[in-house]
């Protein structure tokens, strides 16, 4: 494991031959929601390995519960903040025009992709609904930076909206659209100034490439003991819609799930997230 990247070795109990390197060690770190985290020194020689995790308590001195997705009926969805940049061959700039197009079919698109199983609701554009929107922004733009998509539900304590403010928001926001979570989405495509290449909402596509939960998720369904990733958001080839994603908690601002990579897979990813929740 680097400052980069991180090795992912699956869910316990597993069996499984590692390669100790040059060194002849490595660490390994066991986490799982509700405990506290437990590092161990691994050599060639050492073995079968028994831990157990020391329980740990929420701030109102009950346990801290186990990782799960409340029940959800309606998602609340905030306007995506998409972005379509146009480049030429000595500059680059943001096309206003097609970015609300982007925006607007985006949205339509989430509606669809969700439409048989949930009730998407777009936050209307009042004052007051963007007034609310403004700090939750500000929290859950630093949780698609900051949190690893993979080990989220494996975290020993739940992570939520930074600020008391934004997670008050949250509450309001769920309170009048009847929702039990909020859905944010933002993504960045760069296009020739010839045109707008490659689609703009693809939502409903399932692509072959992968987001950061997705590939995890593969891997074990797969049978791959081992995943091994970038835990920064990579460059993607002109034309293809990247993006990060958050699902919040409207009751209590918890960051429910967070993803990278790109968007159509995002959305699908997800959408498998709560149904196997």
């Amino acid at each position: 494991m680097s400052d980069d990247t991180r090795q992912i070795s699956g869910v316990t109990p597993l069996e499984e031959n590692f390669d100790f390197g040059e060194t002849g060690q490595l660490w390994l770190e066991i986490e799982k929601r509700g405990y506290a985290p437990h590092i161990i020194n691994v050599l060639p020689e050492t073995g079968k390995i028994s831990i157990d995790l020391e329980r740990i308590k929420a701030k109102n001195g009950k346990p801290v519960s186990n990782y799960t997705l409340p029940e959800i009926t309606r998602i609340l969805l905030a306007k995506p903040d998409i972005k379509i940049f146009e480049r030429g061959f000595s500059s680059e700039k943001i096309s206003k025009e097609k970015s609300k197009i982007a925006q607007q079919e985006f949205t339509k698109g989430i509606g669809k992709f969700f439409s048989e199983e949930y009730e998407v609701v777009p936050v209307e554009s009042s004052n007051l609904d963007k007034k609310l929107l403004r700090p939750i922004w500000r929290d859950v733009q630093s949780a698609m930076e900051l949190l690893d998509p993979v080990r989220l539900k494996y975290l020993a304590r739940p992570p939520v909206l930074e600020t008391k403010s934004s997670r008050e928001s949250a509450d309001k926001l769920g309170n009048k659209y009847g929702t039990q979570v909020m859905l944010f989405i933002k993504g960045k495509q760069n296009i020739e100034t010839a045109g707008l290449t490659a689609g703009i909402a693809g939502v409903a596509i399932v692509g072959t490439a992968t987001s950061f939960a997705g590939g995890y998720s593969r891997a074990l369904s797969n049978n791959r003991s081992f995943f091994v990733y970038n835990i920064y958001t990579p460059s993607f080839d002109e034309g293809t819609l990247l993006g990060k994603a958050a699902l919040v908690d409207c009751s209590n601002g918890e960051i429910l799930w967070v993803n990278r990579g790109l968007l159509e897979n995002i959305l699908t990813d997800l959408f498998a997230a709560i149904n196997h929740n």
